[in-house]
């Protein structure tokens, strides 16, 4: 596998030969990403923002009020403080599968031998030999990790997933078990759970478990589907009716429901309802078959071989990143973004090592990745103004919260971080209160309280500066900052 220029150059098209003993359309299946280690999207934007607001190096400076602003802005950031990402060139022959898994292989050992009998390190080589199609291998380094750390729900939710496409039933449903034990409300578990009862024959308890998902996740589509192709199988049509009902009300191209209730709408003999919804099914059908020629290439073996790659040079980069070797995590994480470079955590975990690194040029870099990737995402421009604000690239911060507010008009933060730009800099400082006004008018948080004050101290308006800030100091009392801004207003006479 050679990096270099991508070139025009198309994939060779690649025959799938997996078989698999169930259909599993729909299932929850199992990322590989630790999901202790902020796997979720959501939850990786959410801790990144709060440690970015709470604490981070740039952001101490942005909270001063003694400080005289500064007007002149940073230069461009040079060529040398680029973040070079290796452009890898798309798997194209069986040959590069080859070489790509060895060199995960490589990697995997390499990460267990600096870090021996760690659960983490045994977790990514045993769910990598998962992914290779070595069941045994896999399964002898998950059942190592357990050893070491016996509460490792990930670890049960691969192999119940595991043995789920095996049709090992039994062993899936032990391994769902043993997950929930420990952690009783995972998401999407006891859906995959369900399926195995169901599959097994156990169809009270598959209904039980599948009741309790939807109660637990009333969205969850898939657990309604479940439940209809359950009630299906015991003869109780109207309830599987009703459970395939609620799954298109959910999701209402989902496919497979209208072929079910195509079904049990013949069984009780609405020959109108179950031509209706026949019609349904094949159309939605044809448009799926025309969506997946359109995807061919996008979605090759070759595609979903190096993508898994990525999440693997991921977990890799994290490990190294959690354990103080952060050369040693960009390296990997970078070799992850070259391999998926559409993938958005790679560019997050970078992000965070660069802020860890205090590199806040090169983070930012990260943001703007990410925002080209998803550019209707507000939290990537949040992180952008917010960079580009300490590195006082101030247009760009303004330009940043603008499009913030503008995706996202019913989130205070935009307002709040926009107005603190203003007063920060000592311009535009009457649209700076009225941002700040809007912000504590969409959320009465402690920083909103703060700009809010602060804004009517630098227009002048002393007693709504009092008010907001004496505010923001009840909802926060240990922060250092809110109360420099108090004591300031109350010594001014």
């Amino acid at each position: 596998m050679k990096m270099h220029k991508k070139t025009s150059q198309g994939r060779k098209k690649h025959k799938k030969s997996d078989s698999r003993k169930i259909k599993t359309s729909g299932h929850s299946q199992p990322s590989f990403l630790f999901v202790h280690k902020n796997a979720v999207l959501a939850l990786v934007l959410l801790l990144a923002i709060c440690t970015t607001v709470d604490g981070a190096f740039y952001v101490k400076s942005l909270l001063r009020t003694d400080e005289k602003p500064k007007l002149t802005k940073q230069p461009p950031v040079q060529t040398e403080e680029r973040v070079l990402i290796p452009v890898i060139e798309p798997l194209a022959t069986e040959q590069d599968v080859a070489a790509l898994k060895k060199k995960e292989l490589d990697l995997a050992e390499k990460l267990n031998k600096d870090f021996p009998d760690n659960d983490d390190a045994l977790v990514v080589m045993g769910n990598l030999w998962l992914r290779h199609g070595n069941a045994v291998e896999g399964l002898k380094y998950l059942n190592k990790a357990l050893e070491i750390n016996p509460k490792r729900t990930d670890v049960y939710k691969s192999m119940g997933w595991l043995f789920l496409k095996k049709g090992e039933f039994e062993k899936s449903i032990e391994h769902y078990r043993k997950a929930l034990d420990i952690q009783p409300q995972l998401s999407d578990v006891r859906s995959n759970l369900g399926h195995a009862l169901m599959m097994s024959g156990r169809h009270d308890e598959a209904v039980e478990e599948l009741e309790k998902q939807v109660k637990i996740l009333p969205s969850s589509d898939f657990a309604y589907f479940l439940l209809g192709q359950t009630y299906l199988l015991k003869e109780e049509s109207q309830k599987a009716k009703e459970s395939y009902e609620a799954a298109i009300r959910i999701r209402p191209d989902y496919t497979n429901a209208y072929y079910g209730l195509t079904s049990v709408c013949t069984k009780l003999g609405d020959r109108e309802k179950a031509k209706e919804y026949s019609e349904i099914f094949k159309k939605l059908k044809a448009e799926e078959r025309k969506g997946l020629k359109g995807r061919k290439v996008e979605y090759n073996d070759f595609f979903q071989t190096q993508r898994s790659a990525a999440i693997t040079y991921i977990n890799v980069g994290r490990m190294y990143r959690d354990n103080g070797k952060l050369d040693e995590a960009e390296e990997q994480l970078k070799q992850a973004a070259g391999l998926d470079p559409k993938n958005v955590i790679c560019f997050l975990e970078l992000a965070s090592l660069y802020q860890a690194k205090k590199q806040p040029a090169k983070a930012l870099q990260m943001y703007q990745k990410i925002r080209d990737i998803e550019p209707e995402s507000p939290i990537s421009y949040f992180m952008i103004g917010i960079l580009s604000g300490h590195l006082k690239q101030f247009d760009d911060a303004e330009e940043a919260f603008g499009k913030m507010i503008s995706l996202a008009p019913r989130k205070s933060d935009g307002y709040r971080e926009l107005a603190r730009l203003y007063l920060k800099t000592g311009r535009m400082l009457p649209q700076a209160r009225q941002l700040a006004g809007k912000a504590v008018t969409l959320g009465g948080t402690a920083a909103n309280y703060f700009v809010f004050g602060w804004a009517c101290y630098a227009t002048g308006d002393f007693t709504n500066a009092r008010a907001a800030v004496k505010r923001a100091v009840e909802l926060d009392p240990g922060n250092a900052q809110y109360k420099h801004l108090y004591k300031q207003i109350q010594q001014r006479k």
